[in-house]
Protein backbone atom coordinates (compact mmCIF):
# COMPACT_ATOMS: atom_id res chain seq x y z
CA UNK A 1 0.00 0.00 0.00
CA UNK A 2 3.20 2.26 0.59
CA UNK A 3 4.36 1.05 -2.17
CA UNK A 4 1.58 1.34 -4.78
CA UNK A 5 -0.61 3.79 -3.49
CA UNK A 6 0.63 6.41 -1.62
CA UNK A 7 3.19 8.04 -4.12
CA UNK A 8 0.13 8.34 -6.86
CA UNK A 9 -2.28 10.19 -4.00
CA UNK A 10 0.58 11.85 -2.27
CA UNK A 11 0.29 14.96 -4.46
CA UNK A 12 -3.33 15.75 -4.27
CA UNK A 13 -2.95 14.91 -0.72
CA UNK A 14 -0.51 18.08 -0.61
CA UNK A 15 -2.60 20.43 -2.78
CA UNK A 16 -5.63 19.58 -1.02
CA UNK A 17 -4.44 20.30 2.15
CA UNK A 18 -2.42 23.59 0.77
CA UNK A 19 -5.97 24.85 -0.34
CA UNK A 20 -7.40 24.13 3.19
CA UNK A 21 -4.97 25.93 4.64
CA UNK A 22 -5.39 28.71 2.65
CA UNK A 23 -9.25 28.63 3.38
CA UNK A 24 -8.57 28.23 7.16
CA UNK A 25 -6.43 31.64 6.73
CA UNK A 26 -9.11 33.60 5.34
CA UNK A 27 -11.85 32.21 7.23
CA UNK A 28 -10.45 33.16 10.45
CA UNK A 29 -9.21 36.77 8.94
CA UNK A 30 -12.91 36.68 8.04
CA UNK A 31 -14.76 35.63 11.26
CA UNK A 32 -12.25 38.12 13.06
CA UNK A 33 -13.06 40.90 10.51
CA UNK A 34 -17.30 40.28 11.79
CA UNK A 35 -16.12 40.08 15.87
CA UNK A 36 -16.54 36.81 15.97
CA UNK A 37 -13.09 35.47 16.01
CA UNK A 38 -10.11 36.12 18.82
CA UNK A 39 -10.41 38.45 20.97
CA UNK A 40 -8.99 41.96 20.80
CA UNK A 41 -5.58 41.53 23.10
CA UNK A 42 -4.30 38.53 20.53
CA UNK A 43 -3.31 40.21 17.10
CA UNK A 44 -4.74 39.46 13.80
CA UNK A 45 -5.18 40.36 10.39
CA UNK A 46 -8.66 40.39 10.40
CA UNK A 47 -9.72 42.51 13.45
CA UNK A 48 -6.85 44.73 12.48
CA UNK A 49 -8.77 45.74 9.28
CA UNK A 50 -11.99 45.93 11.40
CA UNK A 51 -10.61 48.01 13.27
CA UNK A 52 -8.99 50.81 10.49
CA UNK A 53 -12.40 50.11 8.39
CA UNK A 54 -13.59 52.89 9.40
CA UNK A 55 -10.95 55.02 7.80
CA UNK A 56 -11.54 54.34 4.69
CA UNK A 57 -14.50 56.76 4.43
CA UNK A 58 -11.18 59.57 6.04
CA UNK A 59 -8.98 58.72 3.45
CA UNK A 60 -6.43 56.76 5.35
CA UNK A 61 -7.15 53.66 2.71
CA UNK A 62 -3.19 52.59 3.70
CA UNK A 63 -4.56 51.70 7.04
CA UNK A 64 -6.57 48.75 6.09
CA UNK A 65 -4.97 48.02 2.53
CA UNK A 66 -1.57 46.34 4.55
CA UNK A 67 -3.36 44.12 6.82
CA UNK A 68 -5.45 42.87 3.39
CA UNK A 69 -3.02 42.73 1.27
CA UNK A 70 -0.50 40.41 3.89
CA UNK A 71 -3.39 37.79 3.91
CA UNK A 72 -3.73 37.64 0.29
CA UNK A 73 0.00 37.54 0.15
CA UNK A 74 0.18 34.65 2.84
CA UNK A 75 -2.79 32.65 0.64
CA UNK A 76 -1.04 33.54 -2.52
CA UNK A 77 2.01 31.67 -0.66
CA UNK A 78 0.97 29.08 0.66
CA UNK A 79 -1.10 27.24 -2.59
CA UNK A 80 2.24 28.55 -4.71
CA UNK A 81 4.19 26.85 -2.17
CA UNK A 82 1.67 23.62 -2.05
CA UNK A 83 2.02 23.25 -6.19
CA UNK A 84 5.86 23.77 -6.01
CA UNK A 85 5.91 20.63 -3.94
CA UNK A 86 3.07 18.87 -5.85
CA UNK A 87 5.15 19.27 -8.96
CA UNK A 88 8.26 18.13 -7.52
CA UNK A 89 7.00 15.10 -5.55
CA UNK A 90 5.06 13.94 -9.13
CA UNK A 91 7.89 13.32 -10.94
Amino acid sequence: MFVEILPNVMGPIIVEFTVRLGNAVFTVAVLSFLGFGVRPPTPDWGADIAANYQFLVAGYWWETLFSALAIASLITAINLIGDSVESVTSE
